[in-house]
């Protein structure tokens, strides 16, 4: 995706949460590639020594939250989008669950997406496409046994999708979700190997593993003035993989 296929987006301004590896990385790169000005954000001091400048907070509580807020509105007086994308992910079975993981899971995952765009309310007001985009997953509907916190708290944020859209409405600010399936990144491309790359071919529909590429053109499209009539929507980005509705042996 370039400029030409967005011609609105150059000069915007996003903040990409968790956005110094993996997903939030790639898709900060395609907004940058898209003319978008990109503040970037990451939790600690290991992820962010190759960037010029990262905006540093830990989201996992509401101090992190509010600091986040404060650096944004110190680099600028408008926001045109905003991707919650930050989040964790440490798999347990609900008998192996502790309070701590539950905890943290929702604060990171759920309360601080909601807590920033509420935060930003007043910077997004005076940007120009007033975006909100929040990273959810397949498994906001699909069970994925093992996984009772990250599936509990992507449910939760989706559902907050919905509701923030009919309350910003009145601000002009759009909230949407991009709900990816099975993403290959540097993160879990050891996972995928494990589980074997072939056993994700036969279960998706479109017999690949997704690459983070493959979520950047529907940022660009809820970012863009092309979806302007376009919110409290769930976009799915996994090539068929939810349709299947196949276990895929975590649970066993």
């Amino acid at each position: 995706m370039t400029t030409a296929s967005f011609p609105d987006l150059p000069g915007a301004v996003a903040l990409v949460t968790g956005s110094t590896r993996g997903i939030g990385a790639g898709l900060a790169a395609a907004l940058e590639a898209a003319g978008v000005r990109v503040l970037r954000h990451g939790s600690g001091q290991s992820d962010v020594a190759a960037m010029e400048e990262v905006l540093r907070a830990d989201l996992s509580d509401d101090a992190g939250v509010a600091q986040l807020a404060r650096l944004v509105a110190e680099r600028t007086d408008r926001l045109d989008l905003l991707v919650n994308n930050a989040g964790v992910e440490v798999p347990r079975a609900l008998k192996d669950l502790d309070g701590d993981i539950l905890r943290r899971t929702l604060d990171v995952n759920l309360a601080a997406p909601v807590l920033l765009t509420r935060a930003l309310i007043p910077l997004l007001s005076s940007g120009r496409n007033r975006s909100v985009v929040n990273m959810t997953s397949i498994h906001d509907e699909v069970a994925y046994a093992g996984n009772i916190a990250y599936v509990a708290s992507k449910a939760g944020l989706e559902a907050a999708t919905r509701t923030m859209a009919l309350e910003l409405a009145v601000h002009g600010i759009r909230v949407n979700s991009i709900a990816p399936g099975a993403i290959e990144t540097d993160m879990n491309r050891e996972v995928i190997e494990q589980m074997g790359r072939h056993n994700f071919e036969s279960w998706i529909p479109l017999k690949r593993v997704g690459a983070i590429d493959d979520l950047a053109g529907a940022l660009l499209y809820l970012a863009s003035d092309a979806s302007r009539y376009v919110t409290g929507s769930r976009l799915v980005i996994d090539g068929g993989y939810s349709q299947a509705l196949l276990r895929y042996g975590l649970d066993t």
